[in-house]
């Protein structure tokens, strides 16, 4: 009994320990963004009072934040959330772009060498997990060499043999893509090479790392249905393999074809259930910057007084998920009843539990996750616009048969 109390108490202090080293280093990361946000935010308003308003800064301030997003989209991954629905994503495209973001977060003295394709390879992943992967490894491998070294990340079809075994007995027929990451870097000792994927676990200084990077690339590598290998030797660099199914090629834009985009989302009515104030306001600035117009509640409650109330079309309803008095899942079920023309977009940025089925958004919803990025959200609701226009010229070519 004794030991098994010891046992226990051992286990409660490993947990608290990885709990306190966990905090320090999201902590960590988060003051220096806080830091970075606030000091171009000074410098911009000091600029500002000058008359000479340098838009870098506020490039800068924008790059930020979405760092700070990426860490938020990390931690709920690693807690194993649902923070979004699959899309498609041209990996070719995706790792292009990550070129250009990564120069700067490598420096000077690392030499960065990437080889894609030149037709595009499509995945069945969002844009911010294949972002997630790249930059995690890229980041890892800059660590590792802090004298400098170079850098390869590769993108190649990848032969039925060399298919990892585990892939091939699973899905035989699938085609695998190999994204590879190799540095020259000093490599992983023999008896941490086993642990790297653990979550928690890091040899970074205390304070100077989360331990959660490899274990978040391990977790959104096998919700894409990969698996990632890795070699190293101490001393002689380390070489990062992922393998990833190849998807299909999305369809062709409906908007080629009907011509919504021409039209854009000008004139449209959406209303804007969002319990948080500030936010609901900056939605509403953002809103009526695409000339829509704009209705806008504090709750699920609100949100349905205000629709009963509006004589005209609603064209959208964007509510957030969690609100007080009627959440977003049940707003949008009642709103679909009465406004069944219109289109329900859902937005949060909680994670949705498998726990909390009463919180589950529908399957083919559109959702957003927070924080909130104007581009996306135009491009959400011309996607729904494009939908809606197809739904209704389908039933009117069954009415004319």
């Amino acid at each position: 009994m004794k030991d098994d109390l010891k046992d226990t108490r051992n286990l409660q202090r490993q947990k608290m320990e990885a709990l306190g080293q966990f905090a320090g280093g999201i902590a960590h990361d988060f003051n220096n963004l806080l830091s970075i946000i606030e000091g171009h935010t000074h410098i911009a308003l000091r600029q500002l009072k000058e008359g000479r308003l340098d838009p870098e800064q506020l490039l800068k301030i924008l790059a930020s934040t979405q760092r700070g997003a990426g860490l938020t989209r990390q931690l709920l991954s690693f807690g194993r959330q649902k923070v979004g629905f699959d899309e498609k994503t041209n990996l070719v495209e995706a790792m292009r772009q990550q070129h250009v973001l990564l120069l700067p977060l490598l420096g000077a003295t690392i030499q960065l060498f990437m080889t894609v394709p030149e037709d595009p390879v499509w995945i069945n992943a969002a844009p911010d997990q294949l972002t997630q992967i790249i930059l995690n490894l890229a980041l890892n491998a800059r660590d590792a060499m802090p004298c400098g070294g170079e850098l390869a990340i590769m993108c190649m079809a990848c032969q039925k043999r060399h298919i990892p075994a585990v892939l091939r007995e699973k899905n035989p027929e699938t085609s695998y893509i190999r994204l590879s990451v190799v540095d020259s870097g000093t490599g992983i000792p023999d008896d941490v090479l086993p642990r790297i994927f653990e979550p928690f676990f890091t040899t970074k200084d205390q304070g100077k790392g989360t331990g959660l990077g490899l274990s978040v690339v391990y977790g959104v590598v096998d919700q894409l249905k990969g698996t990632i290998e890795v070699s190293s030797a101490q001393g002689d660099g380390t070489s990062f393999d992922i393998f990833l199914p190849i998807a299909e090629a999305p369809a062709p834009s409906l908007t080629a074809e009907n011509n919504v985009s021409d039209k854009g989302l000008a004139g449209k009515t959406i209303l804007i259930a969002e319990d948080e104030p500030e936010l609901r306001e900056m939605l509403a600035d953002m809103f009526n910057g695409l000339k829509m117009n704009v209705l806008s509640a504090g709750n699920g409650n609100q949100a349905l007084s205000v629709q009963d109330e509006y004589d005209g079309d609603i064209d959208f309803l964007l509510t957030d998920v969690v609100m007080p008095e009627m959440d977003g899942v049940k707003l949008g079920e009642m709103f679909s009843s009465v406004r069944p023309d219109s289109n329900v977009v859902y937005m949060s940025g909680y994670p949705f539990m498998e726990g909390r089925r009463d919180l589950q958004v529908p399957e083919q919803a559109p959702f957003i996750s927070k924080p909130i990025r104007e581009d996306t959200v135009r491009k959400i609701l011309e996607r729904a616009l494009e939908r809606r226009q197809a739904r209704l010229g389908g039933e009117h070519d069954g009415a004319e048969k």
